[in-house]
């Protein structure tokens, strides 16, 4: 009878971790704080730069969801292979998926890095026929989208740690970048450069560069330990 109890308490643990597994807690998380960015963003941007800053700001998101859409499908599509070969102990072709899923989302940021960075009154044209706005709007989407070369790294590598049953580093990634880096630059930079808008929208790169520093090593290391070296 004793052992009823016991077992029902780690019944009750494996279902909490397979809900938190089928639920998506990571990803959940990256949508409810993309939420509370896009509300920082627009309470900043109203104050210091009027209607036109934040309009301006809507096109940058509009922009960034052909990002959001493009490497997140990438790595939706790998991760079906990454997880059956981990489980299946074949770390060879973990890494060799992970290599080629590296790849192809920092091309795919790099490409649409390369677009608004050329040709930016093109990019911005797409999304508005106002012609006050399209020239308001190209310096901030140069400063806003000046790291977006290097975010490929990010992804691949923030959301595989989901599927190599590293749903806590994604996690604790996710609050990084947005929560602790993030929000309080987008607050803070305003007050220290001389253009308080462009102060805002530098922000999202800073916080881009910290945020890959920290992701890469923390793959780095996953990566020699359960990757290479068991090997």
């Amino acid at each position: 009878m004793g052992g009823a109890p016991k077992a029902a308490i780690a019944l009750g643990k494996n279902n909490k971790k397979l809900a938190e597994r089928i639920m998506g807690t990571s990803p959940a998380l990256m949508q409810i704080t993309e939420n509370m960015v896009a509300i920082s963003f627009n309470t900043v941007l109203q104050r210091y730069g009027g209607d036109m800053a934040v309009a301006s700001m809507s096109i940058l998101n509009s922009v960034m969801q052909f990002v959001m859409l493009l490497l997140p499908g990438l790595v939706q599509g790998a991760q079906p292979v990454l997880s059956y070969n981990l489980g299946a102990g074949l770390t060879a072709r973990v890494r060799r998926t992970f290599q080629y899923l590296l790849f192809s989302c920092i091309a795919g940021s790099c490409m649409i890095w390369g677009a608004c960075m050329l040709f930016p009154e093109s990019v911005i044209g797409i999304f508005t026929n106002d012609t006050a706005l399209r020239e308001y709007s190209v310096t901030p989407l140069r400063t806003y989208l000046c790291l977006l070369c290097i975010y490929g790294i990010q992804v691949a590598c923030q959301y595989s740690f989901v599927v190599l049953d590293q749903a806590k580093t994604a996690i604790f990634l996710t609050i990084w970048r947005k929560i602790i880096l993030l929000i309080p630059l987008i607050f803070l930079l305003p007050h220290i450069v001389p253009v308080p808008t462009i102060g805002a929208f530098l922000a999202e790169p800073i916080a881009d560069f910290a945020a890959v520093c920290t992701t890469g090593t923390l793959f780095y290391r996953y990566y020699r330990k359960k990757l290479v070296d068991k090997t």
